[in-house]
């Protein structure tokens, strides 16, 4: 053997393919050294999140999504595209058992070669991730449907009313489920002409109506039934009831109600017997001519105001201009004030309205032989119950010797007085003082012999 190794140069050979491999490994690491190399961006994927789930009633709201990975390798190896598809970092969140908060956890790298392969993870930056957990809960929110879209002419869209459920329950971090006020829906009644029933999309919503980004919140259904009503619009023209009086009736005026027509949506049935809406009564005799009245529009049951619409109205009586009836306006600045309180009050009354504009009724020629001097304003107070200061009491029209076929409009008037302290009011009691009081032994200070 020997000889057979030395014939045919045997070691020789074995160092030189020795020698060869030796000179391709530092050709190998000349051309493709060993380097660190850095990949930025790399998804960081949270595992164990059901165990924590399940074992402490916790759920990751947030963390750290991407970090930069540190590696060691070829550097062939290491810039290759196909490390970034492969490498996988990963934070392990089950072993977490101090409740709710912020906790920094140590990543895991992956390269997806084995170990003691050429390519290895090396460090991440930031070294640790920081993931926030949060415990899960469940609260009720309502359900808020609007419509979207116009339905017919003629037709206006009700409230939307939900039918399967008015609240749902949502359930998911608390921090998340305290932004979280209704959940909102639209439904289309473009075209409709009837009450319909459809099926409506919701989603979770806060204060402002701006949808709720989190995403581990979940409720237990996005879709909801919603019956819509749809009511037919119809114009009811207003009406008074006038109270003849003694020199004007209602053949002789002419009345003018601002808006004259009302559109009311509702019950079709109720609409459809409505052929006006009574304001209410006006007495000829207390209202005044080219005044407007304010009343309210009195509505029946199953129906309302459409959109749009004023619930009071303008009424104005005005006298025709055939008829033989005039009015004049005059400044009454009688007043007469009756106080109640009489001689026990401690106070003084001064009336500051300058004068009260009245309304006489009745023919021209009569109307122009009042004697104005005749009118005046009686009042009637306490001013012990009212006490100092401004008030506005209600004055009484008293009228003497009014001509033949002229009447006294009989309105409400406002008169404005002030109370003051009176400059001779008698000074109050005072209380005696611990040297007035009497001995203990009944007697008066002259007995004791105080001399006082």
């Amino acid at each position: 053997m020997k000889e057979f190794m030395k014939k045919h140069d045997i070691w020789l050979r074995l160092l030189a393919i020795l020698l060869a491999f030796i000179l391709w490994i530092i050709a190998r690491d000349y051309n493709n050294p060993h380097v660190n190399y850095t990949l930025t961006d790399i998804p960081v994927t949270i595992i164990g999140a059901d165990d924590l789930l399940s074992s402490s009633n916790l759920t990751v709201i947030e963390y750290t999504s991407s970090v930069d990975v540190r590696v060691y390798g070829n550097l062939d190896q290491v810039t290759s595209t196909t490390l970034r598809d492969r490498i996988t970092v990963s934070v392990d969140v089950s072993q977490i058992t101090d409740g709710a908060g912020e906790y920094a956890l140590e990543p895991v790298i992956n390269t997806g070669y084995t170990v003691g392969s050429s390519v290895e993870g090396v460090s991440t930056s930031p070294e640790r991730v920081r993931v926030l957990v949060d415990e899960v809960t469940s609260t009720t929110v309502p359900v808020r449907v609007e419509t979207s879209g116009t339905p017919a002419d003629g037709y206006r869209a009700g409230t939307p009313e939900p039918t399967s459920t008015k609240e749902i329950t949502v359930e998911g971090p608390a921090s998340e489920l305290a932004e979280i006020r209704y959940a909102y829906g639209t439904v289309d009644v473009s075209g409709r002409t009837s009450t319909f029933t459809n099926e409506c999309q919701i989603q979770l919503v806060n204060d402002a109506g701006d949808p709720i980004t989190g995403t581990h919140v979940t409720s237990q259904t996005d879709t909801v039934t919603v019956r819509v009503p749809i009511y037919p619009v119809e114009s009811i023209p207003l009406a008074v009831t006038l109270t003849d009086g003694d020199t004007l009736t209602a053949e002789q005026v002419n009345v003018d109600i601002n808006p004259p027509n009302i559109s009311l949506l509702g019950d079709q049935n109720t609409l459809a017997s409505l052929t006006e809406i009574n304001l209410g009564t006006i007495d000829l005799d207390t209202v005044r001519t080219g005044v407007a009245i304010e009343m309210e529009i009195p509505l029946p049951d199953g129906v309302r105001l459409d959109s749009g619409q004023p619930s009071t109205a303008q009424v104005t009586i005005t006298v025709k201009e055939e008829e033989n009836v005039s009015t004049r306006s005059v400044q009454v600045t009688n007043f007469v004030p009756t106080d109640t309180a009489q001689g026990q009050t401690p106070y003084s009354v001064q009336v500051l309205t300058d004068s009260v504009e009245i309304e006489l009724r009745g023919s021209q020629s009569a109307l122009d032989q009042v004697d104005v001097s005749t009118l005046s304003i009686g009042l009637t107070f306490d001013s012990v119950s009212l006490g100092t200061g401004t008030h506005t009491v209600r004055g009484v029209i008293a009228a003497t010797g009014l001509p033949t076929g002229v009447t006294l409009v009989e309105e409400d008037v406002e008169v404005e007085i002030e109370i003051t302290e009176a400059a001779d009011a008698p000074a109050s009691e005072e209380t005696p003082s611990a040297g007035d009081t009497e001995p203990q032994d009944g007697t008066t200070p002259e007995e004791s012999g105080d001399g006082t």
